[in-house]
């Protein structure tokens, strides 16, 4: 009996679904954000699209915290 085997994954390139679990955001907002250039993607095919991972890590601007009992 043979078995199915996955075949082994790129874990640099992951889905819109897989994306948005990552920011916690909606695969909406992952499509806008890939709509504006600040997602790097691929699509394979007619259908297919695959972001790559490490263009999620370099989204967004560090915020400076201020503690507010400071001021």
């Amino acid at each position: 009996m043979a078995t199915h085997t996955e075949p082994p994954r790129d874990p640099d390139w992951i889905t819109i679904v897989e994306a948005a679990e990552l920011l916690r955001c909606s695969t909406k907002t992952i499509r806008r954000m890939i709509y504006d250039g600040d997602i790097y993607a691929v699509r394979i095919g007619k259908r297919m699209i695959r972001i790559r991972a490490s263009s999620l890590r370099e989204i967004g601007e560090p915020m400076a915290w201020r503690d507010p009992q400071q001021d």
